[in-house]
């Protein structure tokens, strides 16, 4: 077990928050307004959403304990412990940077590596589903209704990052905190931008514009019966995706392998099962996980393996973060009075 002081685990978080905005500027091109974007007004509402849930963590222990006066109970400890509504909202401000970072790299890679893994995964993706597409497999049994479910899920999960980084950053347990950003840091910059780059590909979405190939042709039909049902979101995502590469502005990028929609959900499991273990909280956050992962190959944003892969990196990146503990501070041990003889 390796343990660290609470400052030098700060210190490590912030080094890694810069970091990739500093390799996106060196060897990327990267512009000079990402080291801006930490102050964007959603960026700030997130750090406010951090401290009313580190208010609440704090107001939920002193309910449990029987306080007479909870909400004096909330001024002592933040007068005593001022760290625990201020750390969240600044562990936000730099989880900003490696998140801006990760849009800036994730959009500049077909300009560095062109897409080439994609017919790679088309093929393992039949072998994994025993040659058959995973997505003929889904649509067969779910159908259009099933289609818009999967397509609302999907969108849903967008909703889910600014609660759980404001969750992980506002928790009084150090240790969990220090795994839980980095954590978001591997997924955003490991998987998103480094992992992306290193096998490039565009998903079944856009496997036709980038390859010239209408083997996912079947796909997109099914995908655009179901919007003549109910409109889907990925359609117009898919269409403004390419408009902003034709046009050369930075939208949020196209990326394959691996999926960082599947990664955030398959954390949040983790978090989860880890932290809070309620039964319908586990639940509800596999189930999460499975239709995010189902919904990726189902809507053609990626190939079934992407989510795989994920999976794989978070769980093995946490259980190798579990060996990290930030060490307690010892407790003020105050001599005892001198005890006069008599």
């Amino acid at each position: 077990m390796l343990r660290i002081s609470y400052p030098v685990a700060l210190g490590l978080v912030a080094f890694l928050a810069l970091l990739p905005t500093g390799i996106a500027l060196a060897f990327f091109d990267g512009p000079d307004w990402l080291y801006g974007l930490p102050f964007s007004q959603q960026v700030i509402a997130i750090a406010a959403i951090a401290v009313i849930i580190a208010l609440s963590f704090i107001l939920f222990k002193a309910v449990r304990a029987k306080e007479a006066s909870p909400f004096r109970y909330i001024f002592t400890e933040v007068r005593e412990r001022p760290s625990l509504v201020l750390t969240p909202p600044g562990l936000i401000l730099l989880a900003a940077y490696p998140s801006s970072a990760f849009s800036y790299l994730k959009d500049a890679i077909p300009k560095y590596v062109p897409f080439y893994s994609d017919p790679l995964f088309v093929v393992a993706d039949r072998w994994l589903f025993l040659g058959h597409d995973p997505w003929r497999v889904s649509h067969a049994l779910l159908g259009d209704y099933g289609t818009i479910f999967l397509d609302k899920v999907y969108i849903a999960w967008f909703s889910l990052i600014p609660f759980l980084g404001a969750a992980i950053v506002a928790s009084s347990d150090r240790t969990f905190q220090l795994r839980g950003i980095l954590t978001l840091f591997f997924i955003w910059i490991g998987l998103g931008a480094f992992a992306a780059m290193a096998l490039s590909s565009s998903g079944p979405v856009f496997y036709q514009e980038f390859y010239g190939s209408d083997y996912y042709v079947p796909l997109m039909t099914e995908l655009r019966r179901a919007d003549s049902i109910s409109p889907l979101a990925m359609l117009p995502i898919a269409d403004w995706l390419l408009e902003m590469r034709e046009s050369g502005q930075m939208g949020s990028g196209i990326s394959a392998m691996p999926s960082v929609h599947v990664a955030i959900a398959y954390f949040t499991y983790l978090v989860v099962w880890e932290k809070y273990r309620k039964a319908w909280a586990v639940a509800a956050a596999g189930c999460f996980t499975l239709l995010i992962w189902i919904g990726s190959f189902h809507l053609a944003w990626h190939y079934a393996w992407d989510g795989i892969v994920s999976i794989i990196c978070v769980w093995a990146f946490w259980r190798l973060l579990g060996r990290v503990e930030i060490k307690q501070r010892e407790p003020d041990i105050r001599p005892l009075p001198a005890v006069q003889e008599t």
